[in-house]
């Protein structure tokens, strides 16, 4: 073997290396994030006063919500990039107000499981002062919203669930948006 063809090997040794570094490393940056999400959370049912995750956090757990197949989501209060990132963020709305509560997330990470619901499916929201709340989901629909902005029912009787579409998507950011609305 020459001296080329095993520096070549090296760089590439090396280089995939990094890769599994790198992704091992986002791997396990999610999983302590979402065990700190959950610690939050728990502090702040105890103390009953919201609870960042870790001290440079811009957002905090407000809900947590159960999918029919028993997986537990924590809703963050935040729609910004940074805290869908980590779970599905509070649009509007919730206890103690008069609008649906509007949660967002993404299509492809924590609302994937969004494609697989049907109308009379449960969802069950928990809040921070630990009453629940059922919802059965009521109606799916598409809307672009570039022709038509979105609505928030005026009844807290609602959970209005939000991701982009379609879900297999390429690319990110269209202006479909698949929408799910459950009733209490």
């Amino acid at each position: 073997m020459g001296r080329l063809e095993r520096g070549s090997l090296v760089l590439s040794l090396a280089a995939l290396l990094g890769l599994v570094g790198w992704a091992s490393w986002l791997d396990g940056k999610a999983w302590l994030a979402q065990h700190l999400i959950a610690h939050a959370w728990q502090t702040t049912l105890d103390q009953g006063a919201p609870q960042r995750p870790w001290p440079w956090a811009d957002t905090w757990p407000v809900a947590r919500l159960t999918t029919p197949a028993g997986k537990t989501l924590y809703v963050l209060e935040s729609t910004s990039g940074e805290a869908l990132a980590f779970g599905p963020g509070r649009l509007t709305g919730g206890i103690g107000s008069d609008q649906a509560l509007t949660l967002a997330g993404h299509r492809d990470t924590h609302f994937a499981f969004l494609e697989t619901l049907n109308s009379g499916d449960p969802l069950t929201v928990e809040f921070t002062d630990g009453s629940q709340q059922r919802f059965q989901v009521s109606s799916q629909q598409v809307i672009n919203s570039q022709q038509h902005p979105l609505h928030i029912p005026r009844d807290n009787q609602q959970l209005v669930l939000i991701t982009c579409y379609p879900f297999d998507a390429i690319t990110a950011g269209g202006p479909l948006r698949y929408i799910i609305t459950a009733r209490a």
